[in-house]
């Protein structure tokens, strides 16, 4: 309903029911394609070309503390409406008979929306759900709107309310920031705030990322690799000893994990990265075997223009560097299995990658003299 008073354009659609969401869905649907049903939800979702629709059953909610997840039963339509975040998300329209086109607004969303305001639906909103904060910045950051003078008291009071909020909501909510058209606007409000220490002490968002973030984007990344990324560049100045307490409480999958560790130990080798005689050979030797993501995050996080120089390099060409021999041909040529395999293969990487040999046939030569020199 917010989005239709504000005349933007939206292709999915929302639909509460004061019935039984499933077998609505069920009865519109009789042919094909078939509704997908969440029966334990109460919802279903009708997909029709370009078009979603997304049916839920009206509902009541009740809160049994802080952080925890609502307890819900049928309800009403206005209590439905009640268990939204800001009023401004809490209107419908009705499709009703002789009350289709009318609007329901209880809470008067329509006057908020018109003044660009974010006003909580009462004073215990953030405490029963502090989600609703980290979707409020979002909402305040894409819309352009303001948080209420009371509701962003409000705020204040409850925003320490997020450690109550499990790891993987928390992560949810971030991810869903993520995927804002500029998300650095919500990042740096966040931080601005103090929602992103209050979320982790370590945590800080300033100019320098929200510019990496923007030229992630113009790099062309895009999808899971530039959301993971982003969660690069969040983690960059965390300390190596926070980084497993970081982990916990946001709950990455084992790749995002292993990427933001990588984070750790890449933000300490700039200096290193940066000398001007470091060999090709050592740049792949301190890059290789991290998450693309982190060293991508590296790139653009380091102040040293040579350090992203030789960043640059490795995810240019030193990564896909390839020996053309392979174990059998090293054996026919005499290389026995164990240590001196792995000496001669060390030694085969690292002529190719400072530009010694470059072809099959220079592999060879170079495996013949090392063993006439062995």
């Amino acid at each position: 309903m917010r989005d239709l008073l504000l005349g933007c354009a939206s292709l999915d659609l929302d639909v509460v029911v004061a019935g039984d969401a499933v077998e609505l869905a069920q009865a519109a649907m009789a042919g094909e394609p078939p509704p997908v049903l969440h029966r334990s939800f109460g919802t279903a979702t009708i997909a029709a070309g370009r078009y979603r629709v997304d049916l839920a059953s009206a509902r009541a909610e009740s809160y049994a503390y802080p952080g925890a997840l609502p307890v819900v039963r049928p309800g009403t339509i206005e209590q439905d409406l009640r268990r939204r975040d800001f009023t401004v998300n809490a209107m419908a329209l009705s499709l009703n008979g002789c009350e289709r086109g009318a609007l329901l607004d209880p809470f008067n969303g329509w006057q908020d929306l018109q003044r660009g305001l974010l006003r909580v639906l009462h004073e215990d909103s953030f405490r029963d759900d502090a989600t609703r904060i980290l979707r409020g910045v979002r909402y305040e950051q894409r819309l352009g709107f303001a948080f209420e003078e009371r509701t962003m008291q409000l705020l204040r009071r409850d925003m320490a309310q997020l450690v109550d909020i499990s790891a993987d909501r928390v992560r949810h909510e971030l991810e869903r920031t993520f995927d804002e058209d500029a998300p650095e606007l919500s990042m740096l409000r966040l931080d601005d705030l103090g929602l992103l220490a209050a979320i982790h002490p370590a945590l800080q968002f300033g100019e320098t990322k929200a510019w990496s973030f923007a030229r992630a984007r113009n790099e062309g990344l895009s999808g899971a690799q530039l959301e993971c990324v982003y969660w690069c560049i969040l983690a960059w100045d965390v300390p190596g000893p926070e980084m497993p307490s970081l982990c916990t409480r946001l709950n990455p999958g084992r790749r995002m994990r292993a990427a933001m560790s990588d984070v750790a130990e890449l933000a300490g080798l700039e200096a290193l990265l940066g000398q001007p005689a470091l060999q090709t050979a050592e740049v792949y030797r301190l890059l290789h075997g991290r998450e693309h993501a982190a060293v991508s995050c590296a790139q653009l996080m380091y102040r040293q223009a040579a350090a992203r120089r030789q960043v640059a390099l490795y995810l240019d060409r030193l990564c896909h560097v390839r020996i053309s021999l392979n174990g059998r041909d090293l054996k026919l040529l005499g290389v026995h299995d164990g240590p001196e395999m792995g000496r001669i293969l060390d030694a085969l990487r690292t002529a190719r990658l400072n530009g010694e040999v470059s072809s099959r046939e220079e592999e060879s030569v170079l495996v013949r003299r090392l063993l006439a020199g062995a």
